[in-house]
């Protein structure tokens, strides 16, 4: 039987192409942060409903911290010979604490001119971000369900949010966190270069 809703149509310009990249964690990664930066331009530009898509964009902009920081972990990892997977669970700030300690240690064991280029500035201006989204959402359930498992409401206390602001702050953490990003995979590059050079 053919997966109807899963298949290819004759409009192959609304085909997505799920095949192509050799890693695709980054076009999740890309996804989830595009499809939010979407839905606000949405609110933004018609003034309405607003009311019920907070739920998925900010839902949405989580997946992309959590998956990133998981990226970032993956990749820092790998640079460090230090395998090449990332925890499992959902915490946000714990990804986070991760992510920067393997950081920590890329400047200390690889590259120390990487702290000339992640400032403290930077890294506290991610802090700050991950620890307030941490606080409302710390296990990605508070915009996807209404209540938690015990029935409490997962958004006890908050009356109303910003999506604007939400992506104005999300788009500092994405220019912050590209930064950890670019200076593992430019490591990264170049210690694949010095393998090759010196392979057998």
């Amino acid at each position: 039987m053919i997966n109807s809703l899963f298949s290819p149509g004759d409009d192959w310009q609304n085909n997505a192409c799920l095949d192509w990249s050799h890693d695709s964690i980054v076009l999740y990664i890309n996804g989830y942060r595009k499809a939010a930066d979407l839905l606000v331009r949405k609110v933004a530009d018609t003034s309405s409903n607003q009311n019920i898509l907070v739920y998925p964009i900010a839902f949405l902009y989580r997946q992309y911290i959590e998956l990133q920081l998981k990226y970032i972990i993956r990749e820092s990892r790998i640079l460090l010979s230090d395998g090449s997977g990332f925890p499992e669970h959902h915490k946000i700030k714990a990804l986070w604490d991760v992510a920067n300690g393997l950081m920590k240690r890329i400047v200390n064991e690889v590259d120390p001119s990487a702290k000339d280029y992640i400032a403290r500035n930077d890294v506290n201006e991610i802090g700050g971000i991950i620890n307030q989204f941490n606080e409302t959402d710390p296990e990605s359930f508070a915009f996807r369900y209404p209540r938690d498992k015990k029935g409490n409401n997962n958004l006890e206390g908050l009356t109303h949010i910003n999506l604007r602001n939400l992506r104005d702050q999300m788009d500092l953490l994405v220019e912050k966190l590209n930064k950890y990003d670019l200076v593992v995979g430019l490591l990264r590059d170049w210690q694949s270069e010095m393998r090759a050079e010196h392979a057998p």
